[in-house]
């Protein structure tokens, strides 16, 4: 069988390639199960080779295929892993063959986008848990906090209570958490809000400290509200993008970068400016549908790899989760069928009055 699909390989028609990726799967998914196992990765390296050329669509589905397979050779499914995040994510998500060795290797080697994956998959281990905070990154602390079904060293979740002095957001997620001990919780409820002071008190019934904090925060309720910030922060988020603006200093890696910093109001801001429309109009389109989001950011400039961290890390900042491998190879086909100077042609549309972006795209 190996034979037969190197030969295969020689031929770089789509109808070949496409023969010999099912080649691969059905090799992986059968015959691999009765080969010695190191028949099975000396085979897994080969197909490595093999497919080394393909095209990102197909290597996706591949991975897709064989993400829950117990036959695959360990060498394929750890070069899958290690690829593009569209590859990387059925597999990361799921496979078994993947060991703590093998995720503590891609947190390390790999992107931010991988290790949020890490950080989503099931029955992670402390040890893997614990390696995915050293970088320091807010998005995937939230995305651990959020897996209950990751296991959470008392170090780290600590280093989550202390976070959440400032990234209040984290709160409710440890509060959610099965393993949070009242230690900890009695630190968290010095700093936190009332409602989460409530939240702690009811899950901690029977711990004086906390159910006396929580009922001396319903007794102060009710005051005056102050005026509310946001009005501020946006004002302030056109300011600053007005003035890198001005300076030539907004690019679409900047933009990303506020997003990767979940400074919100700073990325649709600087969205907006590199796509002129205005910011209202911009997160209606951004949020609308799939195809809203492909033509703001290949009008805005983005390649295919930042495009993906984008649809990545918004859908992280909205549902606290991955996009679906299945939505996701959907949104970036759309996103490599688009040319800049069409997605900027739909965007004229827009202002001109014609929002659906898939029809457009449809019948353009």
């Amino acid at each position: 069988m190996i034979e037969k699909l190197i030969e295969i390989a020689k031929d770089k028609r789509p109808a070949a390639r496409r023969a010999l990726s099912m080649g691969i799967v059905e090799l992986c998914e059968g015959q691999t199960a009765h080969m010695a196992p190191q028949d099975r990765e000396v085979a897994g390296q080969i197909i490595i080779r093999l497919i080394s050329e393909f095209e990102i669509e197909i290597r996706s589905q591949i991975s897709a295929r064989l993400a829950g397979s117990t036959l695959a050779p360990k060498a394929l499914i750890r070069a899958l892993a290690e690829d593009e995040i569209i590859v990387a994510q059925p597999v990361i998500a799921q496979s078994p063959l993947l060991t703590n060795e093998d995720l503590l290797d891609i947190i390390i080697s790999k992107t931010r986008e991988h290790r949020l994956l890490v950080a989503q998959r099931p029955h992670i281990s402390a040890e893997v848990g614990d390696a995915l905070l050293k970088p320091g990154e807010p998005e995937v602390l939230e995305t651990l906090l959020n897996n209950q079904t990751a296991e959470i060293s008392q170090a780290a979740m600590e280093y989550a209570v202390e976070e959440s002095r400032s990234m209040v957001n984290l709160q409710g997620l440890i509060v959610a958490r099965a393993d949070l001990p009242p230690r900890l919780a009695e630190k968290l409820i010095a700093f936190a809000s009332g409602e989460i002071k409530r939240k702690l008190a009811a899950k901690f019934p029977h711990e004086q400290l906390i159910v006396s904090q929580a009922m001396r925060e319903v007794s102060l309720e009710r005051k005056p509200a102050a005026a509310t910030p946001d009005q501020g922060v946006t004002a302030k988020a056109v300011n600053l993008i007005e003035r890198l603006h001005r300076n030539g200093e907004l690019n679409i890696t900047r933009v990303i970068s506020f997003l990767r910093e979940k400074r919100l109001p700073l990325f649709f801001a600087g969205l907006a400016a590199l796509t002129k429309l205005n910011t209202q109009s911009l997160v209606h389109f951004a949020f609308d549908n799939e195809a809203g989001l492909a033509v703001l950011c290949r009008a805005a400039g983005a390649d295919r790899g930042q495009f993906t961290a984008v649809a990545l890390l918004l859908e992280q900042a909205r549902n606290g989760r991955a996009l679906p491998a299945k939505k996701m190879t959907t949104i970036c086909r759309l996103f490599d069928s688009l040319t800049e100077a069409k997605a900027k042609e739909v965007i004229e549309d827009w202002r001109l009055g014609l929002h659906d972006p898939e029809r457009q795209l449809a019948v353009g």
